[in-house]
């Protein structure tokens, strides 16, 4: 019997309805939630919970302010996912929780009266070929610099360590990570449309980096040892 999951990266779907995000990314293999308000998204969400509980989660291309109504300035990869929880509340919003599948690319799309649908594929990472040896550093790297970080945050970096130790595969951790320690939507979008585990390993690197970084004393400052 072919896992579920497996069987669902392996294939295309159609008119699943498409949730436009401003300045957000849906990173594979993260489990988030959301508080869907708007009316219309309310309606579409009605129509996943009835059906096969999927959605397209996608980001709001820079400049999607000039027109506010329109749901085609969107990048065309994001995340598809399934809707593993949801409560609807007395104002009639609704909070669900979306577990995130796979990152996918948009085909076509269909604009209905209420909300876009979408065709879409998956977009998995390209073979890296004869790089395996530098993947493997490149992830024990990550790793390191990882548990240096969640070491200096103390008690705050529990939620970090739980990523860490969570999986020992790239291609997931890279996606963890960046849904984690990265905040500026552009540079998680280009993360998330890297198809090189080995590239986002490299970049990730860099923000743990510049996260280490920030917590030393600045020059001058006395450190905790020095009396």
């Amino acid at each position: 019997m072919v896992d579920e999951t497996q069987r669902l990266v392996e294939e295309s779907w159609s008119d699943i309805p498409l949730f436009p995000l401003p300045d957000y990314v849906l990173f594979p293999h993260t489990l988030v939630p959301f508080h869907v308000f708007e009316p219309r998204y309310v309606n579409m969400l009605d129509d996943c919970l009835a059906g096969n509980r999927l959605v397209v989660v996608v980001g709001l291309q820079p400049g999607w302010e000039l027109n506010p109504e329109s749901s085609t300035e969107t990048y065309q990869v994001g995340g598809i996912g399934r809707i593993v929880s949801d409560r609807r509340l007395r104002n009639g919003r609704t909070n669900i929780f979306v577990h995130c599948i796979e990152r996918i690319q948009i085909i076509r799309r269909t604009d209905g009266e209420a909300y876009t649908t979408v065709d879409v594929q998956p977009l998995l990472d390209r073979p890296q070929g004869g790089d395996e040896a530098a993947l493997s550093e490149a992830r024990d790297r990550l790793v390191s610099l990882g548990a240096n970080l969640a070491r200096e945050l103390g008690p705050d970096g529990g939620a970090l360590s739980k990523v860490l130790a969570s999986t020992g595969e790239p291609n997931v951790l890279t996606h963890r990570l960046a849904a984690m320690i990265v905040p500026e939507p552009v540079e998680r979008q280009a993360l998330l449309e890297s198809r090189s585990a080995l590239v986002r390993c490299h970049r990730l690197a860099d923000h743990l980096t510049q996260l280490l970084m920030e917590r030393l004393p600045s020059p001058g400052e006395p450190t905790e040892w020095i009396n």
